[in-house]
């Protein structure tokens, strides 16, 4: 087993999606920061500053990580998609089904495998973007707030956003081994996203999207607690409730990549070759 998992590791980074994903996200949060940068010293945006402190500030740290929170679970999703769909194009994916005693131990080295392997390259990106938030927080003369309790709460975010990340990686190779084609479960999770969950679930069944994959992600990514409308978003009369912790939106989240995985092993161990 130990061979397989060292077979799988290294087939998931010799892997050009593998590769591009994480360089193409690294590129856009350096970019992102250099035009922060010039913005703000240009003085063209007098809330920079503000945000700045924002981001140098205590509690609040993890909130810099806002746009990859929702990023990588996306990059993960895909490359854990990918990892699958390339065996099913290839055809190579008939004859791993000819290892008949063994498909469980495949699957669960792949799983295991790409979930640490993709936890570790999200945790990697958010440190990198930890890095250049704190150096434009230097350049514009706002990092006072950096003390323990801030790399504390940071590394925490970290950690949550490498979990986070591994499980959508299960989750999108999961997926994929059932419904056997990588294209139409990447096409199906970004509509799943961002129309049904996100718009029809969350606006009229919000006391069901507390409990869906993508918002736990999200919640348990950035640490915040999962909120639901109480009353009638089509009304003035609403609000926002707490429905559960971002902890408990981590353990949901696992609940649903379990779901997945076990679906597909189901599925896979009972596949024909033909």
């Amino acid at each position: 087993m130990n061979h397989l998992l060292l077979s799988e590791i290294k087939r998931l980074f010799a892997r050009r999606m593998t590769r591009f994903f994480p360089a193409a996200l690294a590129v856009l949060m350096l970019g992102g920061v250099v035009i922060a940068y010039f913005v703000i010293k240009n003085g063209d945006d007098p809330s920079g500053v503000d945000f700045l402190n924002d981001i140098a500030g205590g509690p609040d740290a993890p909130d810099i990580f806002g746009p990859i929170s929702t990023l990588l679970p996306v990059m993960a999703f895909v490359i854990g998609a990918s990892s699958i769909g390339a065996d099913i194009k290839t055809g190579m994916l008939e004859q791993i089904l000819t290892w008949e005693p063994r498909r469980l131990r495949f699957l669960v080295a792949r799983a295991v495998a790409g979930l640490v392997g993709v936890a570790m390259i999200a945790m990697i990106l958010a440190i990198l973007l930890v890095a250049l938030l704190w150096g434009l927080a230097a350049a514009a003369g706002t990092t006072g707030g950096t003390d323990t309790e801030f790399w504390t709460h940071v590394a925490s975010a970290v950690l949550r956003t490498g979990l986070a990340a591994g499980l959508f990686f299960a989750f999108g190779l999961g997926v994929t081994l059932l419904v056997n084609n990588s294209v139409g479960a990447i096409v199906g999770f970004v509509i799943y996203w961002f129309i049904i969950e996100s718009f029809l679930i969350s606006v009229f069944l919000p006391r069901v999207g507390v409990y869906l994959p993508i918002t736990n992600a999200d919640a348990f990514a950035s640490g915040t607690d999962v909120e639901r409308v109480n009353g009638s978003v089509f009304s003035d009369n609403f609000d926002f409730i707490v429905s559960h912790s971002y902890t408990t939106a981590g353990l949901i989240l696992a609940g649903w990549t379990a779901l997945s995985v076990v679906a597909a092993a189901v599925v896979f161990s009972r596949r024909d070759i033909a």
